[in-house]
């Protein structure tokens, strides 16, 4: 008489691992029969596991070993080795091919595919290699390969295209024929970083070849290289989407384009510099629904929204935003602009250059080659009855001078600074000779601001505070009355989700300096920034650090994240 293989129970293994109690294991099946869901499903929808809880146990039950890191590349002939059918059906996914000649297949549901090993077999001529994912790391997975496409080989694609070396015109004549090298090479870089989430892409020619790297939560990250024979082509392709001249090889060229992938726009900001191996390129991705971001969609603490809520609530004075380039300046003001836009209200902008594209306000794009710069934007502004105006930069006495006038006049100005810190701000103004009473007087406060990568939700782990989060977490006691649970969260080894980086996204951390009678008067006085930083400190300013700090005990972020964009102040 056969004898059939038994498994230890999914419950019972998490019980014997003290993840769940078999109080938590009889409620969990109550509602799996009520809600018709499998086990594992239930259980995480409840909290009391998580998704890589369940697939080790899944593994740990049948014996299958459990794949670590989803492969952000899979070769395409990889791909076409089980059609999208196929795979839908038998809830499988191929990723790569092992030494041994065996296909290596990725799967969430045990159950269906363990029987249909033989099917697979058939299908591909290799034996399958079954490997255990979660549920969501699973349907991801598929997506991305069946649906939108594994991010592509470009050295592979050379080589079915042959060694190819276009011309100009030949780029010219082939620009609109999807099939063309140059076409292709460029929609695969472009659909890879829109499916990785890049902010940036960088196509950048060396002697032999060339490398494609993007930037995804703030840190580049190779991609792929390519042959140098496509470099040319490649370009010349961008050009043409970005309206740019093709013939100009010798000299920075700034252009833009935008496409549409599912249902979504993306406008790519693009621009090339000759190099001693062939133009570089770099293209901006803007994705067109960030216009809709409002306040609450900026990671401001709840202490910290409540202090540029009381800031934009003022009718007229100045208001400005403060950090490096790349530090997320721009999304705040498009938050502001939408909290405080109304049929009722005259907004106007002038930008360099106009990134995100808001409804309901006057948006212009300042042009310095012909003389039309922030400056002549706001004479122009102040005739064009205002209720609130945004200038894109203060880069100069002239402009900081007319922005501070204007908000002097019944307006409400925004604009940013290059400076390190909020209190900074004050000192850049007094550096570039603006009036010291005109900067009292006009001046509500200043926001500055850093990025910081997120803590991947799946995977980052609790651990015991640090004595530096320690006595952070007292000075918030102490300044502003912060009551919770003092702990700190690390970075995990990194799972499916978030790609192995151990990160996923980004936020930012805020410091809102608000100018108040004391500190106008010690700006009149000629104060120094430390000076008036320990004023502000003492009526309440949270520092980047410690706002930093603050999303580190809420899980937000880690510490080292906020060390290296932030000093302790």
């Amino acid at each position: 008489m056969a004898k059939f293989k038994t498994y230890k129970r999914i419950g019972d293994i998490l019980i014997e691992k003290g993840l769940i109690t078999p109080e938590e294991l009889k409620y969990a099946l109550s509602k799996r029969g009520e809600e018709r869901k499998p086990l594992g499903e239930v259980l995480v929808d409840l909290g009391l596991v998580t998704w890589d809880d369940i697939v080790k146990a899944l593994g740990e039950q049948y014996g299958i070993p459990v794949l670590d890191k989803v492969p952000s590349q899979i070769p395409s002939d990889v791909v076409k080795s089980i059609s999208k059918q196929q795979a839908e059906k038998l809830h499988i996914v191929p990723i790569g091919y092992e030494e041994d000649g065996t296909l290596s297949i990725v799967t969430d549901d045990v159950l269906r595919v363990a029987p249909a090993q033989e099917e697979i077999r058939f299908l591909t001529g290799k034996a399958p290699k079954i490997l255990l994912v979660s549920k969501p790391a699973f349907e991801e997975l598929f997506k991305r390969v069946y649906e939108g496409g594994a991010i592509p080989d470009l050295a592979e694609l050379e080589l079915e295209m042959g060694s190819v070396e276009q011309t100009t015109e030949e780029v010219v004549e082939e620009e609109l024929t999807e099939s063309s090298p140059a076409v292709k090479v460029v929609n695969f870089i472009i659909d890879g970083a829109l499916k990785q989430g890049a902010s940036d892409i960088h196509i950048e020619p060396q002697e032999h070849l060339v490398r494609v790297r993007y930037r995804v939560d703030g840190r580049l990250r190779k991609v792929t290289d390519f042959p140098k024979s496509l470099h040319s082509a490649v370009v010349s392709r961008i050009k043409i989407l970005s309206k740019l001249d093709i013939s100009e090889r010798r000299l920075p060229q700034d252009g833009k384009f935008y496409v549409r992938r599912e249902g979504e726009q993306y406008d790519f900001r693009v621009s090339t510099m000759p190099s001693i191996f062939g133009e570089k390129v770099v293209m901006r991705i803007l994705k067109v629904s960030a216009a809709n971001r409002r306040l609450e969609d900026l990671g401001l603490s709840e202490y910290n929204y409540g202090r540029l809520r009381e800031l934009i609530s003022h009718p007229y004075g100045i208001i400005l935003v403060t950090g490096p380039t790349g530090s997320g300046k721009s999304t705040t003001l498009v938050g502001v602009l939408n909290e405080l836009k109304d049929i009722t209200k005259n907004i106007v902008t002038a930008e360099d250059p106009v990134e995100y594209t808001l409804d309901g306000i006057t948006q212009c794009q300042v042009n310095p080659e012909i003389g039309l710069t922030f400056a002549r934007y706001l004479r122009a502004f102040l005739r064009q009855d205002p209720d609130i105006i945004m200038v894109g930069e203060i880069r100069d006495r002239e402009t900081a001078q007319l922005a501070i006038e204007a908000s002097m006049t019944g307006h409400l100005v925004l604009s940013t600074l290059h400076t390190n810190t909020a209190p900074a701000a004050i000192a850049r103004l007094m550096n570039m000779g603006v009036d010291l009473h005109l900067i009292s007087v006009s001046l509500l406060g200043v926001v500055g601001q850093r990025l910081v990568r997120k803590l991947c939700h799946e995977c980052r782990v609790r651990v015991e505070a640090s004595d530096q989060v320690k006595e952070v977490a007292n000075k918030l006691a102490e300044l502003v009355g912060w009551k919770g649970e003092v702990v700190e969260y690390v970075a995990g080894e990194g799972c499916e989700s978030c790609d192995g980086e151990g990160y996923k996204g980004r936020t930012a951390i805020h410091e809102i300096l608000m100018v108040s009678k004391r500190i106008r008067e010690m700006i009149v006085a000629g104060a120094s920034e430390s000076e008036i930083e320990k004023v502000a400190r003492s009526e309440g300013m949270v520092t980047m650090y410690e706002d930093g700090v603050f999303k580190v005990m809420e899980g937000i972020t880690s510490l080292e994240e906020v060390k290296r964009v932030a000093e302790a102040r």
